[in-house]
């Protein structure tokens, strides 16, 4: 975490330890390190985006702070832990920091709080949360083994709420103030209540002031086969553009950064479809806005889901395909050896423009020809040569070589020109069989640096007036006539 290295505000710090220390409580250096930079975090961006109410350094301390983590001594969770309505992150962020073995699920769905929420969890380096920028409601599918609510409106409401989604033997964790007996009196009515059994009253109190607090524990009830209890995917919520795992899909949308990552970002309906149905074990992760864009679709159980707001979602989908969108490991490139022997056709192509890369690589797989991209092409998984090819990048045998300049003329090797022979009178059998080399040229240049004997150079004869074919249907042309077809 970089923010280590930065000056410490002694005061502020000092005054974190010392309040931690008077409720017996030392923190470790990190632990402090993470505590500091919540409060300077939260104290800085307070007033904009309305985060507490409380303004006083030492009452942030207490109450936040404090009350949150002398909760968690009293919390024991097996499985993911759910901070309902977490708001500025209490009392999951604090949990978090003391407890990092803890999974926690913030649940928030009030923009400028998860913006907060999710700048603190970068910030902090907090890899054991994760975040729900949602309403829960009975319709939450995610997979939560307890739930603790602080102050978070009435009890009975948070009770009728966590009977409907907690599993059976999963803890409900009420925190509130010394006079919670009335709601308790009230929820007890509720036909919700018999859904829980061993209910506990746990009492702590906070500073030197010895402010009351309760902690209310109920256990839920259930029999053995109450679906909840099932196992049931780990759905990941994506709220912000600040989020680090959208950071790095953004990424992907420059093919510099693909070759840096090995992964690769897959748009439109029919290629996920088909990608997710004929080859499951080629996908990583599966971004949507909800349930409804995968749930009729073949997802492996390897495959992690996330879903992402549709705001942000939108920023990763170029096309505009809609969800859900994948992302791919990309094979490691074979390089290419001029030596080694084959039969059939090899397409050497240097096209920079991804979308031309993509279709050439698309016509290839259809006709059976193995392709060398050359140092200058695009990479052939950038979203626009991807766009293009489908899936078939992924059946097509791609091989990495030399800069086009540096090309050593070996075998049966031909370049397409606009000043070589008519493609229509070469007879390309008698060279398919010992291995058949077809060159393109750079878009514009076309082959800078080579000089290809004229009998190597072939041309698609063109009516008067047409200048030049564009570089994918060029190539898509040749290798439809050299391989005469025979594309079995």
């Amino acid at each position: 975490m970089d923010y280590l290295s930065r000056k410490v505000d002694k005061d502020s710090a000092s005054l974190i330890f010392s309040e931690f220390l008077k409720a017996g409580l030392a923190l470790e250096p990190l632990e402090l390190e993470r505590f500091f930079w919540l409060d300077q975090t939260l104290r800085r961006l307070n007033e904009e985006l309305d985060l507490t109410r409380i303004r006083e350094p030492k009452a942030i301390v207490i109450k936040h702070y404090l009350d949150s983590v002398l909760a968690a001594n009293l919390i024991e969770p097996k499985g993911p832990l759910m901070d309902l309505g977490s708001g500025a992150g209490f009392p999951g962020i604090p949990m978090a920091i003391m407890r990092p073995d803890w999974h926690i699920v913030l649940a928030e769905p009030r923009g400028k709080r998860l913006a907060f929420i999710e700048e603190v969890i970068d910030l902090l380096g907090l890899g054991n949360v994760e975040v729900y920028p949602h309403k829960v409601n009975e319709n939450f599918q995610g997979q939560i083994d307890s739930m603790v609510a602080r102050d978070f409106g009435p009890s009975v409401g948070i009770i009728a709420l966590a009977s409907r989604i907690l599993p059976p033997g999963g803890r409900l964790h009420l925190m509130k103030g010394p006079t919670v007996d009335m709601e308790l009196s009230e929820a007890a009515r509720h036909p919700s209540w018999q859904s829980f059994g061993d209910v506990q009253d746990h009492y702590y109190t906070l500073g030197a002031e010895r402010i009351k607090r309760r902690l209310i524990t109920l256990v839920k009830n259930g029999p053995k086969g109450d679906p909840l209890s099932g196992p049931r995917r780990k759905v990941t919520e994506i709220a912000s553009h600040m989020n680090p795992r959208f950071k790095h899909w953004a990424k992907l949308l420059e093919g510099r950064n693909i070759k840096k990552t090995g992964e690769a970002l897959i748009s439109g309906k029919k290629i996920v479809t088909e990608l997710l149905g004929t080859d499951p074990a080629n996908v990583a992760s599966l971004l949507a806005v909800g349930k409804a864009d995968y749930e009729n679709l073949n997802v492996p159980d390897g495959v992690e889901i996330f879903h992402l707001r549709p705001e942000i979602f939108h920023k990763l989908d170029l096309f505009g395909t809609g969800p859900p969108l994948l992302i791919v490991p990309t094979p490691i490139p074979v390089s290419w050896r001029p030596e080694e022997p084959f039969v059939g056709v090899r397409l050497l192509v240097p096209f920079q423009d991804p979308s031309n890369a993509g279709a050439v690589i698309r016509s290839a797989a259809a006709m059976g020809v193995d392709v060398i991209l050359l140092k200058e092409a695009a990479n052939p998984y950038h979203p626009k040569a991807l766009r293009a090819a489908g899936p078939a990048v992924f059946k097509t045998t791609i091989l990495s070589g030399p800069s086009i300049s540096e090309l050593p003329m070996v075998g049966n090797m031909f370049a397409l020109t606009p000043k070589g022979q008519n493609i229509h009178k070469f007879e390309a059998s008698g060279y398919v069989a010992d291995g058949l080399y077809l060159v393109m040229g750079i878009e514009g240049p076309g082959l800078p640096g080579i000089d290809f004997p004229p009998e190597r150079c072939l041309a698609i004869p063109m009516k008067p007036g047409v200048e030049s074919l564009n570089a994918a249907t060029a190539a898509a042309i040749a290798m439809a006539l050299v391989t005469a077809g025979d594309f079995s």
